[in-house]
């Protein structure tokens, strides 16, 4: 998976007296930045409303990225129409549909795309003021129950993006949604967790997520289960402003009205706070957690503190190994009593010429302890 990404968010520059343009430097690099895309595809912006309808009268700029190249970032630029004024946001995508913009989060499923490039979308711009886009891009993903947006940091960070993982996991869930009539591809497409999906259907589930990031998860389970209670995403203190506009009302609600979700600052190095402890959680996410060896053993230490007050608790784990330390998360885990009880692989679309790359998942049961 690819993700296009602001670099420098976009500005509008005049050309006399009439002329505006909008530019934007952009890279596209899989979800930590340790590449770049190494394919030519056609990228193109767009200039649309806040709401992501199209501006009327705007051509749309279309740029080559030249990834046998070695292109590391390009810059993108797009003509304002004479007449407009007020809010406008660029939006950058692949052009060609065989690398899908992936807009649906069933895109990553599909198996007719070779690859995935996934789509941004600036802050709101006030042409009339002439302001920077603030440093923050938009990613929305479509379902069959109707969309989830996320808003992530712009830059070269790794922190407060959407990683492989996560977007897998979010996808794969929002799949076995029980709102939809028929139950959409999933039995064809994507490998069968019995024990997921039965804890799934129970009703007034409380969910915990640890390193939320984002938000992306959890958003994608209160977007799509009926019978969560409660759903708590936590992270550090970093994350606290990005979750807040995620989760703000204004961006996100949850699909059933009895669904509370929040979020709050855990640290996997401290006590567990008094609520998140006086609470029986009925399962625990985790999604793109173990990439760091040096926090795992604080991460399952966590883990075996939520057990203590919720005896029977499942954590659910999504990964993208990316170096064989990771494992040393399974060996804790045993220690500790936890024990996989089913598991899957997901093939990861990658753009022709990459190499293959997978999403694992894991259903733990939390052991005798």
């Amino acid at each position: 998976m690819h993700y296009i990404r602001f670099l420098k968010v976009p500005r509008l520059i005049r050309i006399g007296r009439d002329q505006r343009t909008l530019t934007a430097k952009i890279t596209i690099t899989t979800d930590l930045g340790e590449s770049f895309l190494a394919t030519d595809v056609v990228v193109e912006a767009l200039l649309e409303f806040p709401s992501g309808v199209p501006i009327p009268n705007a051509k749309q700029s279309r740029h080559t990225w030249a990834g046998k190249n070695g292109m590391r970032s390009i810059e993108v630029s797009i003509a304002v129409p004479r007449k407009h004024t007020g809010l406008l946001r660029m939006s950058v995508r692949a052009v060609e549909r065989k690398y899908a913009d992936v807009e649906s989060l069933q895109d990553t499923f599909s198996p007719a795309l070779p690859g995935g490039i996934v789509a941004v979308n600036s802050m709101p711009i006030d042409i009339d003021s002439s302001h920077t886009s603030e440093a923050l891009a938009k990613r929305r993903f479509s379902t069959n129950l109707g969309s989830i947006s996320i808003w992530e940091e712009t830059g070269e960070s790794i922190a407060r993006h959407i990683w492989d993982a996560g977007l897998v996991l979010s996808s794969y869930i929002s799949q076995l949604s029980p709102y939809l009539k028929t139950p959409s591809t999933t039995p064809k497409i994507l490998p069968r967790l019995p024990n997921l999906e039965t804890l799934l259907a129970k009703p007034n589930l409380n969910i915990l997520e640890l390193g939320a990031g984002c938000g992306i998860v959890g958003l994608t389970f209160a977007h799509s289960l009926p019978d969560i209670s409660t759903i708590t995403l936590t992270d550090l203190p970093e994350a606290t402003e990005i979750l807040d506009l995620n989760l703000s009302p204004a961006n996100f609600t949850p699909k059933s009205a009895s669904t509370t979700i929040s979020h709050q600052v855990l640290d996997w190095s401290e006590p567990l706070p008094s609520n998140i402890s006086s609470t029986k959680w009925d399962l625990v996410l985790v999604a793109d957690c173990t990439y760091n060896p040096d926090v795992v053993p604080d991460l399952v230490k966590t883990l075996g503190r939520v057990r203590g007050g919720s005896r029977g608790v499942v954590v659910l784990l999504a990964m993208k190994v990316r170096h064989e330390s990771e494992m040393v998360f399974f060996d804790l885990m045993g220690e500790s009593s936890f024990e996989v009880i089913e598991k899957c692989k997901i093939p990861l679309p990658m753009v022709d010429d990459e190499e293959g790359q997978e999403i694992e998942i894991f259903v733990f049961g939390s052991g005798k302890r």
